[in-house]
């Protein structure tokens, strides 16, 4: 889905001002690692329960936070509101469990993500193994490495992960890695596979302003996110 959370290759947003520092706490205040806990248990909830929960679904729901919050919002604070809202959504809670004595707040003020699919019984372990099996025969790749591709414009998933400066952009397919989970399926309890794809794209062909850089970029890409180039 197009949104703010795609913001690879735009600018105004100004230096990211982080550096990796290995000796950094994992968390920096006690109501984080709740947070990161409660969220490990709800993913290991939909691994045993097979009730449509999928990681796409979970950045699917990231992914609709309102632009003016997300930007503002730590990581932390994503994560517990996208929380809330996937237990709204399937009836766990309601949203006057979250807001203390608010009252009755009307409907429409929840975060409501919209509804996805059950996952097929079964189903939602494929995710989590690497190791089920999968008829590799089942789709003929329609690309091979070496192969000449360009990134589609349109898409209408609600979830995708074709970035957006790859769009319209041409690239060159690097490596294949047979039939893998499609996450614009599964972010609606679908759980289905296609051909995914490594491909490299030139810099300078990605952002004007790197016309002088030889640098590439390696995308993973699905089938269904490409076209041959022209």
């Amino acid at each position: 889905m197009d949104g703010i959370h795609d913001l690879g290759g735009r600018e105004g947003f100004g230096p990211i001002g982080w550096q990796a520092d290995e000796h950094a706490p994992a968390f920096h205040e006690p109501w984080q690692a709740r947070t990161w806990a409660i969220c490990m248990f709800m993913f290991a909830k939909w691994r045993s329960d097979n009730d449509g929960w999928t990681l796409d679904w979970w950045r699917h729901v990231i992914e609709r936070i309102d632009p003016a919050d997300y930007l503002t919002m730590n990581y932390f604070d994503k994560w517990a509101q996208s929380c809330m809202a996937v237990l709204i959504d399937d009836g766990t809670a309601e949203l006057r469990d979250f807001v203390g004595d608010a009252g009755d707040l009307p409907a429409a003020n929840a975060f409501r993500p919209g509804k996805r699919a059950p996952v097929a019984q079964g189903s939602a372990a494929e995710v989590g193994n690497a190791h089920d099996s999968v008829d590799e025969t089942a789709t003929k790749p329609a690309f091979q490495v070496g192969d000449a591709v360009r990134g589609k414009l349109s898409l209408r998933a609600m979830h995708t992960r074709l970035p957006a400066y790859a769009r319209g952009r041409c690239g060159v397919v690097s490596a294949s890695h047979g039939m893998q989970v499609f996450p614009d399926a599964s972010a609606k309890g679908e759980i289905r596979r296609e051909p995914l794809y490594t491909v490299a794209f030139s810099a300078s062909l990605l952002w004007p302003e790197a016309s002088y850089v030889k640098d590439r970029v390696y995308v993973d890409l699905w089938e269904s996110y490409l076209e041959p180039a022209p």
